[in-house]
């Protein structure tokens, strides 16, 4: 009988090994900010850009939805103006009290006179990015500004006073990663065509300058 126990006790044993054996490792998991869906690397992105382990803001999962609405009657109301700021959020992280402001505008035109801090890329219309400020501009069809015969012209931008010091064309992208994840939000969100031809994915765009 005591035989019989050990026999029936080694195949639960390995069960339980096998088991062990099969359970997946722990993978870096999208994040939620201001009500966007980060990928793991716009996530790490934005973290070396505030520094720190974890990621907060003053933003709610509401502020993107917002953000859009917000948009929509501005155009409506004013048309386009450089100069008005749709706020989304700031992040900040673990490590510091500074963070990065993302915000749109209503644009009137894409910029031609261009600083040369900014190194200029091509992705939407236009995208500029130095350490401490991105900006993404991305032309938008969609039935939330049916007023408009014509796309509507959107700056998503990012700005970090305190960006963090070393390899300024590191920084540039990583600037470049977060923007364009919550530009291509705020296009999913106005229900853009074609989400402003803007890539899915991101990956690092073609300089249309150079440093």
């Amino acid at each position: 009988m005591t035989a019989a126990v050990v026999i029936l006790t080694f195949p639960v044993a390995a069960c339980d090994s096998q088991e062990q054996a099969k359970e997946p490792k722990a993978e870096a998991t999208p994040s939620t900010l201001c009500g966007v869906q980060l990928s793991a690397g716009a996530r790490k992105a934005l973290l070396n850009l505030v520094g720190g382990k974890e990621l907060d803001s003053n933003g709610s999962k509401e502020s993107l939805s917002d953000t859009a609405r917000a948009l929509a009657s501005g155009y409506h109301e004013n048309g386009a103006d450089d100069y008005e700021e749709y706020d989304l959020c700031t992040a900040f992280g673990s490590a510091t009290t500074a963070g990065a402001d993302l915000s749109f505008y209503l644009s009137e035109k894409v910029p031609t006179s261009i600083s040369p801090k900014f190194t200029q890329y091509d992705m939407g219309e236009l995208t500029l990015s130095r350490p401490s400020h991105a900006a993404l501009y991305m032309k938008c069809s969609s039935d939330k500004f049916r007023s408009s015969s014509k796309p509507i012209l959107i700056e998503g931008k990012l700005t970090n006073a305190q960006a963090p010091p070393g390899d300024a064309e590191k920084v540039r992208e990583e600037n470049l990663n977060v923007l364009h994840a919550v530009t291509l939000a705020m296009a999913k969100q106005l229900g853009c065509e074609r989400d402003a031809d803007l890539p899915q994915q991101f990956s690092s765009p073609p300089k249309l300058t150079e440093d």
